[in-house]
């Protein structure tokens, strides 16, 4: 069975819907920094994906840009709110009774970097999700956290996003493809 996409509609679509772009690239960003979301949201690689579809179908780059830092920020916010709030019970709730030597090096990373854990943090892969989790529960100071949180939340959309924005709606990749009217 072979699945067809109608590449001028996909592209009509998101033309036609791109006041929404933002909102999906906020929700998307925040989803990949909250526990159990991220699991079901492989946004990361999506991201990069919707940069390029974005640029091909000529949505601005800066709105989506500064809504995923807003989001990813948001994310990580609520987790380190939520886990300071809860101290150390949460730990013992599902699913992190489950992941004892997960939350182990998350904790021993957040200990080794400090603040800078919490910027490196948002490009931690599966550990992401745990970074702000224990910040709160170790009482990391709530603005050194935030201000950290806000870097590496700029820096983590920048990378995954602005790429494939960047190529798709460069000189070079119209000219590589034979021009993207042609390929969509």
């Amino acid at each position: 069975m072979s699945i067809a996409f109608d590449h001028a509609a996909i592209i009509a679509f998101v033309q036609a819907n791109q006041h929404l772009a933002p909102l999906v690239v906020f929700l998307l960003a925040m989803g990949e920094t909250i526990v159990i979301v991220s699991v079901f949201i492989p946004s990361t690689f999506v991201l990069f994906a919707l940069g390029g579809l974005f640029a091909a179908s000529g949505v601005p780059l800066m709105p989506s840009l500064i809504a995923g830092a807003i989001g990813a920020a948001f994310g990580f916010s609520v987790m380190y709110l939520v886990s300071a709030t809860m101290e150390g019970r949460m730990l013992s709730l599902w699913p992190f009774r489950n992941y004892g030597e997960t939350i182990a090096r998350a904790t021993a990373f957040s200990r080794r970097w400090g603040v800078w854990g919490v910027v490196i943090g948002h490009f931690g892969g599966p550990l992401r999700v745990l970074i702000p989790i224990v910040a709160g529960i170790s009482r990391m100071a709530p603005v050194p956290f935030m201000l950290a949180n806000l870097a590496g939340a700029a820096a983590w959309i920048t990378v995954f996003f602005a790429p494939g924005y960047l190529v798709a709606s460069s000189d070079w990749f119209r000219d590589a493809l034979g021009g993207l009217k042609r390929l969509f």
